[in-house]
């Protein structure tokens, strides 16, 4: 047809994937603005960056795209695999959303014309040029599932270096993209794959990733999405089990995080009896056991982090007051106490499947409210004292900022309320 009519398309193809071949540090991708052609070719490559210049993208898209579906809708039509490659290398970096155009790349890697270890390195420039791209991430974890997969890849495969490198894709997706869910999300699946296939670093790396995503939420404070990630380590960093056993020499910064939330004048206590003991006194569950099939030291660690993450929170929103995001991720923890308050109370630990769930059923109740009620009339343990305290303190310095700080403190003074947590 004589409107994807563009002689040069095939050689602009061509020296795009020259450049990522030759190139195995090419950083990103960009559209440069220029008018016209000037007999020169609109393929840029400099400081391992790829760049094409603007006169040439809609005819060479159109031109792609024609091609790709030509090819598609025809299934009796043979091309050659490298051309298909090619076409479809031209079209995803100008719009990497057409799910059909990575299946065909899918088809590719699957029949061995593509290396799965490239196609991580064409994704990750991708991602620089669309940060927020959903069907570029759902490729990159159908690569690794593929990469595992194979026969006799993980006796060969750096797993930890290639899981890794996807936690530095992710980031920069999230800081070339505000509010990049789809960026958290792949890291959460980097998390949940860690644990499966290199359990033994796993406590080390999601100790990492607690402190770096700490980091960026204090650089990124109107970001909410960074404070989603958070909450995902939070469940995972709740779950009792063996994972944090093997760093006892930090036992200590533990019990003294916990130490510094509740404001004991004496703490010698959480500092010095047994993990079992100190959960049961800042849960006010004397009658507990000592449950020997139970990891008490995990638990108590989970709970240093919650502690951390709610004196995090009151450092960020003293110094910058007025931000939704910050207040949103407070209730989160309110609703983590109640859980913990709750679960250990049944069951000695800390059940974190019941954190999605709707707080009336976790309360047990009808859903008329007695439930909430009923919790907030219980005697109060030394944790849920020391976090009313706390609020109490944080919606003061609200009020006496005023305006929308003070909104928002007003607010989730009420969702407290509503959660058997009131002031």
């Amino acid at each position: 047809m004589q409107e994807d009519f563009f002689p040069a398309a095939e050689k602009i193809l061509s020296d795009i994937e020259i450049v990522l071949q030759k190139d195995p540090n090419l950083i990103g991708f960009e559209i440069i603005p220029a008018v016209d052609n000037e007999n020169k070719s609109p393929v840029l490559h400099a400081d391992n960056s790829l760049g094409l210049a603007s006169w040439s993208v809609k005819p060479l898209y159109r031109y792609t795209y024609n091609r790709l579906l030509e090819l598609r809708q025809n299934r009796n039509k043979r091309e050659d695999p490298s051309t298909i490659s090619r076409w479809l290398l031209g079209a995803l970096l100008l719009n990497p959303d057409v799910t059909t155009f990575w299946n065909m790349r899918r088809e590719l890697v699957r029949n061995g014309r593509l290396e799965w270890k490239g196609e991580l390195h064409f994704v990750a420039v991708v991602l620089y040029y669309k940060a927020k791209c959903f069907e570029a991430f759902a490729y990159r974890r159908w690569l690794l599932q593929f990469a595992f997969s194979s026969a006799n890849t993980l006796e060969t495969l750096d797993v930890e270096r290639l899981l890794k490198n996807e936690v530095d894709i992710s980031s920069m997706s999230a800081d070339r993209y505000a509010n990049n869910y789809h960026a958290w999300n792949h890291r959460e699946y980097i998390v949940t794959t860690f644990a499966i296939y290199s359990p033994c670093t796993f406590a080390s790396f999601l100790e990492s990733e607690w402190l770096t995503s700490g980091k960026w939420c204090s650089l990124h404070i109107s970001d909410y999405s960074g404070f989603a990630y958070r909450q995902f380590l939070m469940k995972r960093l709740l779950q009792a089990d063996d994972e944090f056993t093997h760093i006892t020499r930090q036992e200590m910064k533990f019990r003294e995080t916990i130490a510094k939330f509740v404001k004991l004048e004496d703490t010698a206590h959480i500092l010095t009896a047994p993990c079992y003991q100190v959960l049961n006194y800042l849960h006010a569950t004397p009658g507990h056991q000592n449950r020997h099939n139970t990891d008490y030291l995990s638990i108590l660690t989970g709970l240093s982090y919650w502690a951390e993450e709610c004196m995090f929170n009151e450092e960020l929103l003293n110094l910058y007051p007025g931000h939704e995001s910050f207040w949103y991720h407070r209730r989160f923890l309110s609703h983590l106490l109640v859980v913990m308050s709750k679960s250990y109370e049944r069951y000695s630990y800390y059940k974190t499947e019941l954190i999605d769930k709707n707080l009336h059923r976790l309360l047990g109740g009808e859903g008329d409210g007695s439930e909430t009620l009923e919790f907030h009339r219980r005697a109060q343990s030394p944790l849920e004292s020391a976090y009313r305290k706390r609020n109490s303190d944080v919606i003061a310095r609200a009020r006496e900022v005023g305006g929308h700080q003070n909104i928002m403190g007003e607010r989730f003074a009420r969702f407290l309320t509503s959660s058997g947590l009131e002031l």
